[in-house]
């Protein structure tokens, strides 16, 4: 695998090289997961830039053998403290980023403007299709996991409340209601 390391405001510690790439090669794998996982679906494109900038500011620093030395039992812990922080960074430069190409409007028009958005034809029958393959999961799961997830989403009943009334452990509502959340993503999407 071939990594470029860009560094960009500080020089590359030349020092750091063999650690880098001791690091690099028991812990890359891990980091390129983790990062992976903590990025929302449509960001999921940004992970090896993440995985990168890790890689770029380990290599910048000035006493990276003595940090590790000091951590080497967390060492990947430490890798994923920077990477969470690097996430961070970027989600909120996105942010005000899509701040600054907002365009201020009276409120009236904003509204008016979302009613239409939200009552639009379209959008009705896209509702009415999404609520039948909804139905439609529902209907093909057993019956007590269809009796969990409406008791929860439904009732707003919490799973101590629904482990009583169906006379099963908190955990078997656990596993009924996240195997219902399956059935119903499915279909859904």
């Amino acid at each position: 695998m071939l990594l470029l390391y860009v560094v960009k405001s500080k020089t590359h510690r030349p020092g750091n090289e063999s650690l880098l790439d001791q690091i690099i090669a028991e812990h890359d794998a891990a980091l390129r997961r983790f990062v992976r996982v903590r990025l929302s679906m449509q960001r999921r494109d940004e992970a090896d830039d993440v995985v990168q900038d890790v890689y770029a500011r380990l290599a910048q620093m000035d006493n990276l053998e003595e940090r590790v030395a000091e951590r080497l039992d967390t060492v990947r812990n430490y890798l994923f403290q920077i990477a969470v922080n690097i996430m961070t960074d970027r989600f909120r430069k996105a942010s005000s980023r899509r701040e600054a190409d907002h365009v201020h409007t009276d409120d009236e028009q904003v509204a008016t403007s979302l009613d239409c958005t939200l009552n639009s034809p379209e959008r009705q029958l896209e509702g009415k299709r999404t609520l039948q393959l909804i139905q439609a999961a529902l209907n093909e799961l057993k019956p007590e996991l269809r009796q969990a997830f409406l008791l929860n989403r439904m009732d707003n009943r919490s799973y101590r409340e629904i482990s009583d009334i169906m006379g099963v452990s908190v955990s078997s509502v656990e596993k009924y209601i996240s195997a219902a959340l399956v059935a119903v993503r499915k279909q859904v999407l």
